[in-house]
């Protein structure tokens, strides 16, 4: 569930993009062909990750439910828990739930092991606001613990930070991206912030944040990557709760400093033929670029979704004469 709720940081360095060019059309009118559903249940806001020649995906909710399969497509095993204890710093928010939402999960080796960290957003009730959190484990399924204090709130009463990921530049340096926004209605801001360059759990002291991206209208649930020399931020927009969500593909020559501009929409109803497919995670899998993502059931096809279900996705982006990705 890509919600938003609390959080601003102060100081903050803004490049943020008011206005931008139209949309260029999706690549294909008739549906996708290469999108499989890897999941009957609900399984939200799939985090997506590749390590070693496992795919794992990760979903919102208490615990960051975690599948694993040898295919990225297909045979995902049934659930387990990644995360067992409620973080600390993580309470009840005003409609009786914690708020953990929107895992997605990396990978380093630190100290000669491998060391996983995963970010992921909470509600602090000292804070009144949805708050960013990491947690780590030696093992990608399993037994992450979280730190005990969120790595990032908002000072300003009534902002919410959410939907955490990360990059990592060609020179090493790793950042935290996500959202602000003010009550879900306005203040919408993509924004990127150094994290140390060993493991990406810890804040680069006296470096402030910088917005990527901050249109009026509701942006979220960012993923980013590199591709022929440029850095992609993919993105949801329009209501998460409809079949109106969509995802879009926006692009800069570097993530620091970079003034990112909208490209085209990725996926909508139109070319999925799914229900508000967003909430996406974008994995370059060696030469081939894969996109998880989350969309309602809607079994008679007629824009409505039938329940609160979102079923979990995985399909291939290709990228066409112009360098700009497609759904394939």
């Amino acid at each position: 569930m890509r919600r938003p709720l609390t959080l601003v940081a102060t100081g903050l360095v803004t490049a943020a993009l008011c206005a931008a060019p139209a949309l260029t059309a999706t690549a294909t009118a008739a549906p996708a062909k290469h999108i499989k559903a890897v999941t009957a249940g609900d399984f939200p806001d799939p985090g997506f990750a590749k390590f070693g020649t496992y795919y794992y995906i990760y979903k919102t909710g208490q615990g960051f439910g975690e599948r694993t399969s040898v295919y990225p497509n297909r045979q995902y095993a049934p659930a387990r828990t990644s995360m067992p204890k409620v973080p600390a710093w993580v309470g009840k928010a005003s409609d009786g739930k914690r708020h953990l939402w929107a895992p997605h999960v990396f990978a380093m080796t630190y100290k000669g092991k491998a060391l996983y960290v995963m970010y992921f957003n909470g509600y602090s009730p000292k804070k009144g606001a949805n708050c960013l959190g990491i947690a780590t484990s030696r093992s990608p399924s399993s037994n992450f613990k979280a730190q005990s204090k969120a790595v990032l709130c908002a000072k300003q009463k009534g902002y919410e930070a959410i939907d955490p990921s990360a990059y990592r530049a060609k020179d090493g340096k790793r950042y935290l991206i996500y959202k602000i926004n003010y009550r879900n209605k306005s203040g919408f801001d993509i924004r990127a912030v150094q994290m140390d360059s060993a493991t990406g759990t810890k804040r680069v002291a006296k470096v402030a944040s910088r917005s990527l991206a901050a249109p009026k209208a509701r942006i979220e649930a960012p993923s980013v990557i590199s591709h022929g020399g440029r850095v992609w931020l993919f993105v949801s927009r329009k209501d998460y709760q409809d079949c109106s969500y969509s995802t879009e593909a926006w692009s800069a020559p570097t993530l620091w400093g970079g003034h990112f501009k909208p490209v085209r929409t990725v996926m909508n109803r139109a070319n999925t033929g799914l229900c508000g497919p967003g909430g996406a995670t974008v994995l370059q899998d060696g030469k081939t670029t894969r996109i998880a993502f989350h969309a309602y059931v809607d079994k008679n096809k007629n824009g409505v979704k039938d329940s609160n279900t979102r079923r979990a996705w995985v399909g291939v982006l290709k990228w066409n004469s112009k360098g700009q990705p497609y759904l394939y």
